[in-house]
């Protein structure tokens, strides 16, 4: 028997399940024993329309925990370079519990779009040293094990990112000269 003649069988118990709860379609389809889109074809045919889900009650940035941690952290300088996995040790969270809480504070724009979506731990230590230290940025790529942290930079700076001079100052005739004394 095809699935069209195994929701002839419950036909009214389905319509009524369909229009006046919000179950979801895949738990309707497990019940019955046929896939989501035979559910989902019934529904069409038949012309149901289902109640809307109703509203989940407002998040409120001020009560939750996990928000005010966030926000601690981006009042941070520097804060937007700061990586997904180190935002999620430093609150204790595991799991995909942390990005709904940073999309709700990117969209009433509590913190910065950019907020903890860099995507690499060496990134984010390459960047901590970059902000600290006078150093190359050819030689703090080597340190965190990356091969081009110049490119890195050049590529968050053409997407947006808000990335202020190195600390370091090139100039080429002190390396002449330095190199000099090395040769003598």
């Amino acid at each position: 028997m095809g699935t069209s003649g195994q929701l002839r069988e419950v036909e009214d118990q389905l319509i009524k399940e369909l229009e006046k709860t919000t179950i979801p379609s895949q738990q309707l389809a497990k019940k019955y024993g046929v896939s989501k889109q035979a559910i989902f074809s019934f529904i069409h045919r038949k012309g149901i329309t289902r109640p809307k889900k109703s509203e989940k009650p407002e998040h409120r940035e001020e009560e939750c925990s996990i928000c005010q941690g966030l926000l601690r952290i981006a009042r941070k300088p520097h804060s937007d370079f700061i990586c997904y996995q180190t935002l999620s040790e430093q609150l204790g969270l595991q799991g995909k519990e942390l990005s709904s809480h940073l999309n709700h504070l990117r969209r009433k724009k509590l913190v910065s779009q950019k907020f903890g979506k860099l995507l690499s731990k060496r990134a984010e230590l390459a960047y901590r040293i970059y902000f600290k230290r006078r150093l190359p940025v050819t030689t703090i790529g080597r340190r965190v094990g990356l091969k081009n942290f110049n490119s890195v930079i050049q590529r968050h700076k053409a997407s947006g990112w808000d990335i202020p001079a190195s600390l370091f100052k090139y100039d080429g005739n002190e390396r002449r000269i330095r190199f000099k004394r090395k040769r003598k």
